[in-house]
Formats: C-alpha cells, sequence, structure tokens
C-alpha cells in the first residue's frame, strides 16, 4: 500500500503507518511546520499552441508546481482558465495560525502536488467513558478539478487513502454543521479570506460547545433521581407525545393524520420505555442522577437507535443533536428547580 506522498509530510508527536514523516514532540503552528518539510508553490502559465507556423495563447492556462528537493523539476498538474485563483499552501499555514491559534497536527501534499491536507485536533470531551476525538480537516486542490473544502472528521489524515477516507466521510454528511463545513471555488476572489474565517469559526464553535458540555455535565451530576415520577416526567420532556388533532380538523382526513399520530406516539412510548430500561440498570456506568439520564439517552442514541450517520459530529454539531440537546435542556431545567 502506497502512501503517495510528494514528499516527507509533518506529524504531531505520532509517526504514520508509512514512516515518511518529520515528527515533532512538541507543538507548532502550520507555518513552522511547513518550514521543516519540502516547501512548494504554484504557478499558472498559459497555453501555448503552434498554429500556422505561429506560436498562439490560448485562454487556457498551466497550474505548475515548482521544484522541490526530492524532485527538482516543474511539474504540470493541470490545466485551468484565466479566472482560476491559486491558493498558495503557504498562506492556507499563515491563515490557520492567525484564525485558528492552535498546533497542526499533520501537513503534507499528496502525488506530485495535486493534493494538500491540513489538519488540527478540535476540542474533545468524553462521551460514556470514551474520549471523542475529531480533526479540522483542511483540503485543497492543485489540479484544476478539486477545490478547497474544510471539514469535521474522525479520521487523521496521514496519506492517500486516509485523505479520500476522510473526504468520503465528510461528503456523506453534508448537511448542515456535519462532514462537510466549507468549500470554496478557485475562481473566488475571496478563498483566501474566507477559508480563514472558516476555520475560526469551526475552532470557536468547538470551544464554546465543549466549555458548556463540561459545565452542564457537572449540574446535572449534583441531583439523584429519587423516584419513578420524576423519571417518568423527565423522560416525557425528552421523548414528548406528538400534539393531539385540533377539534377543527377535516372528517375526511382525521383517521390518515390519526393514524400517523399514533405511530409517533407509539415510537415516542417506546423510546421513553429503554431509556428507561438503560436507566435502570441495563446500560453501562449509568449513575442514578440527571448526568446518568443524560448518559442514557446518548448510549440510546449513539450506540442502541439504528442509524446511518456517525454519531460524532451529532454530538457538537450535527441534526442528530436535537435530541439530545432536548434531553440537556429538560435535564438541566430541572437540576435548577428548587
Amino acid at each position: 500500500m502506497s502512501a503517495n506522498l510528494m514528499s516527507t509530510m509533518y506529524s504531531h508527536k505520532e509517526m504514520p503507518w508509512h514512516k515518511d514523516a518529520y515528527v515533532s514532540q512538541t507543538s507548532i503552528g502550520a507555518v513552522e511546520a511547513s518550514s521543516v518539510i519540502e516547501s512548494v508553490f504554484f504557478v499558472k502559465r498559459p497555453v501555448i499552441v503552434e498554429l500556422n507556423d505561429e506560436f498562439i495563447e490560448t485562454d487556457n492556462f498551466a497550474i505548475i508546481r515548482s521544484p522541490i528537493p526530492s524532485d527538482p523539476r516543474e511539474r504540470i498538474l493541470g490545466f485551468v482558465k484565466n479566472e482560476y485563483n491559486i491558493l498558495q499552501p503557504n498562506s492556507i499555514c499563515q491563515k490557520f495560525d492567525e484564525n485558528v491559534c492552535e498546533p497542526v497536527e499533520t501537513l503534507g501534499f499528496l502525488g506530485n502536488g495535486e493534493r494538500m491536507f491540513l489538519t488540527w485536533v478540535l476540542p474533545g470531551f468524553n462521551v460514556n467513558g470514551d474520549e471523542v476525538k475529531l480533526f479540522g480537516f483542511v483540503a485543497c486542490g492543485y489540479d484544476g478539478k478539486f477545490g478547497a473544502s474544510l471539514y469535521i472528521v474522525s479520521v487523521r489524515v496521514v496519506c492517500a487513502n486516509t485523505f479520500a477516507m476522510a473526504v468520503n466521510e465528510g461528503e456523506r454528511n453534508k448537511n448542515s454543521g456535519q462532514g462537510k463545513i466549507w468549500s470554496g471555488r478557485h475562481n473566488s476572489q475571496n478563498l483566501e479570506r474566507d477559508l480563514g474565517i472558516w476555520m475560526e469559526h469551526v475552532q470557536a464553535k468547538a470551544i464554546t460547545k465543549s466549555r458548556y458540555i463540561i459545565e452542564l455535565f457537572g449540574g446535572m451530576a449534583s441531583k439523584r433521581i429519587e423516584d419513578e415520577t420524576t423519571l417518568a416526567d423527565l423522560l416525557f420532556g425528552i421523548y414528548p407525545d406528538p400534539n393531539p388533532l385540533p377539534i377543527d380538523f377535516p372528517e375526511r382526513l382525521r383517521n390518515e393524520k390519526q393514524e400517523k399520530i399514533n405511530i409517533v406516539a407509539n415510537k415516542a412510548a417506546k423510546d421513553r420505555e429503554i431509556i428507561s430500561s438503560l436507566f435502570g440498570g441495563q446500560g453501562i456506568a449509568i449513575t442514578p442522577d440527571g448526568f446518568g439520564l443524560f448518559n442514557a439517552v446518548t448510549q440510546y442514541e449513539n450506540h442502541v437507535r439504528v442509524t446511518k450517520k456517525p454519531s460524532e459530529y451529532s454530538i457538537l454539531f450535527g441534526n442528530r443533536a436535537t435530541t439530545m440537546a432536548r434531553a440537556a435542556d429538560v435535564i438541566s431545567n430541572w437540576t435548577l428547580k428548587d
């Protein structure tokens, strides 16, 4: 299996499987990391053709990679139109350091330089005793086909295969806040600026959410659930029944609509029953307090309920956070009573 690296990559603390990396045991920024591997830049030159014994410039341009010590020749990576703007690697690194202000985790190039990857570790936390580790992932193309994108992934990118895994993971989860967070085209005049702003946004949101969760869990753990009535009330708040049909509703549609409402109500009742069982002893490391009930909900949503979407994103960002966010609100509001 080939790593398909252009040259030695940068890695923070961990040596990748392919062993072709400069590994730093100290935390450094992207600009400094880029200085310890082979630096590269790209230029755009017009494509010239011979026509009727004359050399004519076309409206196409070639993207050319600069020579590097391990490959001291210029390389043509792709062809583009004049409006294509090259987002240079050093600009990406500078924007990362200015806007994220965190150590870079991995940094490198694939192929002859057609793809650049940069990752960093997002603020994490524990869920059910297991650490949730997510990475911010910047992917930029220099072949005229692959644009610039920002993802949140669970894959540490160190080679062509992990790059593809991370991109595919992001592309499968395109809903707002999941997987692919932002993408930009190289014909945008604001590409560099927008990438920096989005990197800052992702980091700030992750920090805010992480701090909120730590404070929230502490409050939940401070109050025990003493009786079945309290448990039932909390569960009904987390998994409520649907609203009944209004009195003024067409009779010809009432049975059809009521059937759908009954299905949702039965599902909510089943959810409450399962959570009650998990909280009552069938769950893993469930404490008899608000935090234990929240853990029962997260165990159910992330490990029991059948879903096609990865749970990692929903905990921090995605649409699947709706139920767990509601559980957090219901339980935290209950802990503030009295």
